[in-house]
C-alpha cells in the first residue's frame, strides 16, 4: 500500500507540472515586428504601417506596384496615423484582434457583422484623436473574446443526422445506395486505387465483398434520411471529396452537398433545421481553405469563407493565423 501512494504521488509530481502548464498558457498578441505571413497582402491586412525597407520578407520597396500597395494601405486612415509609433502599434492590435478571432469561431458569419460595423467607424475617421478612441473600442471589444478562447477549441459536432439506418430490412433502399456508391467508386470520382478496407496490401483485400473507394453513412436526419459519402484518403493525402444526398422514396437521391475540400466537420449551430459545417482544404503548411456551409431550405450553400494563413509562432510557440480573402453569403434561416 506504500508503494502504491508513492507511486501515485511520484506520478502526479512528474504529471501535474505539464498539466499546469497547459492550463495556465494564454493566448498572446504578437509584436507588430513578430508576424510574418509571406504575402503583402496578408501582411498589410494586420499592419498597414508596414515600412517595407525595414522587414525581411523580400519585398522589393523599389518595385512600383508593391509601393502603390503600401501607400493605399496607409491612405485608409487619418494623415500622421504611421508616423504615431503608438497608433501604430494600437492600428496593428485591433486588426490582428479582428481577423484572429475570426479564425477561432464557429459562427464566423456574426462576429463579422461586428467587425463591419468597427471597420466603418474606422473609415468615418479623420484625424488620429477619432482614430484612436476607435481602435480603444475595438480592442475592449475584441480582446476579452480572444483570449476566452480556448487554445486547443473542444471538438465539433460528432455527426451531421442521428440514427443510423438498417439496411438490411429495406431491400429497395440497399440498392439505391450500391447504386450510388457504385457511382461515387468510379475514376471521374473516387477513382480505382487498388487498396481495401483492410490494408494498402492487395494480397489483404477480402474478395467476398465488393471492392469501393467509398466510406459512407446512412442516418436519419430532420429532412429525411440522407446518405453521406467521402472518398477514402491514402497515403499523406489531407483534402477528399465530400457528398450528401437526401434519400427520397420513389424519386431520385437529391445531391445537397459536394466539394473537394473535405472531410467536413458538424456545427452546433442549425440552419433551417439542419446542421451547419464546415471545411477544411489544405493548400499549402501555412495556407487552408475554410468554408462554412448552411442549408438554405433546398440545399447546402457556402455561408462564408476566407483563407486561413499562417502569419507565425507566438512567446508559447503556438502557431497564428488570420483570416484573409473573405467571402459571404447571408442564408436565410426560418
Amino acid at each position: 500500500m506504500i508503494k502504491k501512494t508513492f507511486y501515485l504521488l511520484c506520478l502526479l509530481i512528474i504529471v501535474f507540472p505539464a498539466n499546469a502548464q497547459k492550463i495556465k498558457q494564454k493566448r498572446v498578441i504578437p509584436r507588430i515586428d513578430e508576424v510574418d505571413p509571406g504575402y503583402l497582402s496578408t501582411t498589410l491586412l494586420i499592419n498597414p504601417c508596414l515600412d517595407i525597407s525595414l522587414t525581411d520578407s523580400g519585398f522589393n520597396d523599389k518595385d512600383d506596384n508593391i509601393i502603390r500597395m503600401v501607400d493605399e494601405a496607409k491612405a485608409a486612415y487619418p494623415a500622421n496615423t504611421c508616423n504615431n509609433p503608438a497608433l501604430a502599434n494600437k492600428l496593428f492590435k485591433a486588426r490582428f484582434l479582428q481577423y484572429s478571432t475570426i479564425t477561432l469561431v464557429n459562427d464566423p458569419w456574426n462576429l463579422d457583422v461586428e467587425i463591419v460595423k468597427q471597420n466603418k467607424l474606422i473609415s468615418q475617421c479623420k484625424d488620429t484623436a477619432c482614430l484612436n478612441k476607435v481602435l480603444d473600442t475595438i480592442i475592449s471589444q475584441l480582446y476579452p473574446l480572444y483570449m476566452s478562447i480556448p487554445i486547443d477549441p473542444p471538438p465539433t459536432s460528432d455527426r451531421l443526422c442521428g440514427d443510423e439506418i438498417d439496411l438490411a430490412n429495406d431491400k429497395k433502399m440497399d440498392s439505391v445506395i450500391k447504386k450510388l456508391v457504385a457511382n461515387l467508386s468510379t475514376d471521374n470520382n473516387c477513382g480505382s486505387k487498388d487498396f481495401s478496407d483492410f490494408g494498402d496490401n492487395p494480397s489483404d483485400e477480402d474478395k467476398s465483398k465488393p471492392y469501393t473507394n467509398v466510406l459512407f453513412d446512412v442516418c436519419k436526419s430532420n429532412i429525411g434520411d440522407l446518405f453521406i459519402a467521402d472518398c477514402k484518403m491514402f497515403g499523406n493525402q489531407v483534402n477528399t471529396e465530400t457528398w450528401f444526398y437526401l434519400l427520397k422514396p420513389n424519386a431520385e437521391p437529391k445531391l445537397l452537398f459536394n466539394s473537394h475540400n473535405g472531410p467536413y466537420y458538424p456545427l452546433d449551430s442549425t440552419c433551417n433545421g439542419m446542421p451547419d459545417f464546415m471545411t477544411s482544404g489544405r493548400y499549402s503548411m501555412g495556407e487552408s481553405q475554410i468554408v462554412y456551409y448552411r442549408y438554405n431550405g433546398q440545399q447546402y450553400e457556402a455561408a462564408y469563407s476566407y483563407m486561413e494563413v499562417g502569419i507565425g509562432r507566438d512567446d508559447n510557440g503556438n502557431g497564428m493565423v488570420i483570416a484573409d480573402l473573405i467571402e459571404k453569403k447571408e442564408i436565410i434561416c426560418k
